[in-house]
């Protein structure tokens, strides 16, 4: 069995989300603030933490507005039902996936209530809400509903105060054929079926407040207590037992030996000659504990020459942070197998593994990850199986480019826009390119795979055609930011920039749209005498060799360079993409075919060009620029010589993608509650603080 998908509603950034898990390893990507935490962070609690504990900064934004008309439906007299529907509840469902052939179902039975003999999902809700019978309690003294909209900070500082006393935790099993069929549950059955495991992002290796930091040797106490249970793996609790045994011969010379001479350190209670004292003597016993020797006076120790041993914190930060995690799968896996009732799945959260670990080595991580934890389950005296399911979350372009397409989750923060609060949006790239042909799902992979690519990570990008463009397009920012100092500034946005060529651009179409990136795309007129004809001057041309016009006006037969030289701002701007190739200086003037020849045209006295008519300057731009070398050309007037003026066509483009995309605040809300339902115009909420 395995989890198929998670719902998770009212936390944080996860107002309302669905997460598909792959069967072996999921990879978490997105910006910063986009939730990732958040979604651990909720696992955490409601799978593991015994006493759930929420606050009111936990819950989402958007569900402020439920207690506004949770309040309004109670004061109106509406009853407890449609009053308790309003409230927001912090809600999480976990649909697993079994066989239905198994012979027996182990922990998952409480959980399968559906009488269908074809049905192979299983659905587990636990769900943070008020508790039953508090509805009177949790809103006596609140302010009236018009009091409470005129000063919301006083009526959130009652709710935040009540929650924890008014709200609990409950688990059910719903039937997935009828969500009115319900089972309640107890946390144990939950604990039984799901186990999970979380390696956090701050592991304290590179902790130099302390004078010996020793982290790793604190995962031994872990080993241990794991390989003590009575149901570990027999060779483990062979060597847990024999540890045992060697402190306890160490515990009995240090009590024949030790003691005796601590004892002379003690005084007589005869020599203070107080009454009824006189018979009792102070006697000393040494205890020495397997735990304690483990955590506070065993420290792991790397080989050094000629048997020196070096100090764990002499190592280097990645070589730790790769053993710290190894030894903490390990400690998973042990720990799984000691379970009295194996639990019927072991989700294991393993938050940004990339901290000091170099390129190479992270894209490794992820590609030996699930042979890691198959071979766990071959070692050992009794190998078994281990039905682990990996959540990687991080911020490596290397990690996210290195596994596939299919088991990437991209975490996207919708900012504010009307009435709509902050929140998280999941991109399933599985369902998302699904329609994407397989060949350019390939390409896609391929190319990111061996280059550099944040396209997961920016908040903008830009696709551009060549070394040419790429290396100058710095300059070309900064000339742009001095030429028009009100406009918003690209260079304090975080951008990647991608080099991919004419012929290839288009193949991102699908992929940028569905992360919904702003996306400027840089590409050539490429003028050809008719299909498949020689490069030429613009004038002298027909139509384009460009292969991304022909995808980006596909609905255009055919294709000419007369209509790409007339099109529009509105025509070259598709959802968050936008097309920028070369168009004439001024109305009328020399157009370009290629970067560098717009680059000369746009500069034409720094070049002799100044005279001539418009046919003869693109022919003379063409023949300058096959004079240099393109790299050659990038380099020196992006270092020797910055002196020139930016091509139009570029100008137009940054200045598009410099705009930032920020909705106004939200207005006041205000809220009608009409029997069951509820309807509602704006809010006054801000963004969650915590993600």
């Amino acid at each position: 069995m395995y989890i198929q998908k998670v719902k998770i509603k009212n936390f944080r950034l996860l107002r309302d989300i669905d997460l598909a898990l792959e069967k072996k390893t999921t990879l978490i990507v997105g910006r910063n603030n986009s939730g990732k935490t958040a979604l651990s962070e909720v696992m955490r609690r409601l799978l593991t933490d015994t006493n759930t504990a929420f606050q009111f900064e936990d819950f989402s934004s958007a569900s402020y507005e439920q207690f506004y008309s949770a309040l309004k439906s109670h004061q109106d007299g509406f009853g407890e039902g449609v009053t308790r529907e309003l409230l927001p509840a912090i809600e999480l469902r976990i649909q697993i996936q079994y066989d239905t052939a198994q012979a027996e179902f182990g922990p998952l039975a409480p959980f399968i209530i559906d009488l269908d003999p074809n049905c192979n999902e299983a659905v587990v809700v636990i769900v943070y809400a008020l508790k039953d019978g508090e509805i009177a309690e949790f809103f006596s003294g609140m302010p009236t509903f018009q009091l409470a909209e005129e000063n919301p900070k006083a009526f959130f500082h009652l709710i935040r105060e009540r929650i924890p006393k008014s709200f609990a935790t409950k688990i059910w099993a719903e039937d997935p054929n009828d969500p009115s069929n319900i089972r309640y549950l107890k946390a144990a059955d939950l604990r039984h079926l799901v186990k999970t495991g979380f390696i956090n992002a701050q592991r304290g290796l590179d902790d130099v407040t302390s004078k010996d930091s020793d982290v790793l040797a604190k995962i031994l106490e872990g080993l241990f207590s794991t390989a003590s249970s009575v149901l570990a793996d027999q060779q483990d609790k062979a060597v847990a037992d024999a540890l045992v045994e060697s402190v306890r011969d160490i515990q009995t010379l240090i009590g024949e030996r030790f003691g005796k001479q601590l004892e002379k350190l003690l005084p007589t209670l005869k020599a203070f000659g107080y009454p009824g004292l006189g018979g009792q003597e102070l006697q000393t016993e040494t205890t020495l504990e397997v735990h304690r020797l483990l955590s506070n006076f065993t420290k792991v120790r790397y080989a050094g020459h000629y048997g020196v041993a070096l100090p764990e914190a002499y190592n280097g930060l990645g070589v730790r942070n790769l053993i710290f995690i190894l030894l903490q799968l390990v400690g998973f896996y042990k720990a799984y197998r000691a379970e009295q009732t194996a639990p019927g799945v072991h989700v294991i959260f393993i938050e940004e593994p990339e901290a000091h670990l170099h390129p190479q080595m992270q894209e490794v991580f992820i590609r030996q990850l699930e042979i890691i934890a198959q071979q766990l389950t071959e070692d050992g005296d009794a190998p078994g199986i281990w039905p682990v399911q990996f959540v990687v979350s991080t911020h490596s372009s290397h990690i996210a480019n290195a596994a596939g397409f299919e088991s990437i989750r991209y975490f996207l923060n919708i900012t504010p826009s009307g009435a709509e609060a902050q929140r998280t949006k999941i991109k399933d790239l599985r369902t998302g390119l699904a329609g994407t042909p397989e060949e350019e799902r390939h390409f896609l992979h391929k190319y990111l795979t061996l280059t550099r690519c944040d396209l997961f990570f920016a908040d903008k990008a830009v696709l551009v055609e060549g070394t040419s463009e790429r290396l100058l397009l710095p300059i070309i920012i900064d000339k742009f930011e001095k030429s028009e100092p009100t406009a918003p500034k690209l260079s304090t946005q975080y951008n990647t920039v991608m080099e991919v060529g004419g012929a290839y651009a288009h193949l991102f179409f699908d992929l940028l749209e569905f992360l919904e990136l702003r996306t400027l795309i840089v590409t050539d007129l490429d003028a050809v005498k008719g299909a498949g004809g020689k490069a030429c001057a613009v004038h002298e041309g027909t139509t384009t060799s460009n292969a991304c016009f022909k995808a980006w006006f596909s609905e255009d037969a055919p294709i000419t360079l007369n209509g790409l030289k007339v099109k529009g701002d509105e025509e070259k701007i598709k959802g968050k993409l936008r097309l920028a190739y070369q168009c004439p200086e001024q109305e009328g003037g020399a157009c370009g075919r290629t970067f560098e020849d717009s680059f000369i045209l746009a500069n034409a006295e720094k070049f002799n060009l100044a005279d001539g008519t418009a046919d003869e300057l693109e022919k003379a731009a063409q023949k300058e620029a096959c004079r240099h070398k393109k790299s050659d050309f990038a380099l020196h007037y992006a270092i020797k010589d910055t002196d020139w003026v930016v091509p139009k066509y570029l100008l137009d483009g940054i200045r598009w993608l410099a705009v930032e995309e920020i909705s106004a605040p939200a207005p006041n809300h205000t809220t009608i509650v009409e029997g069951a339902e509820r309807r509602t115009t704006g809010h006054g909420t801000t963004g969650d603080a915590n993600v």
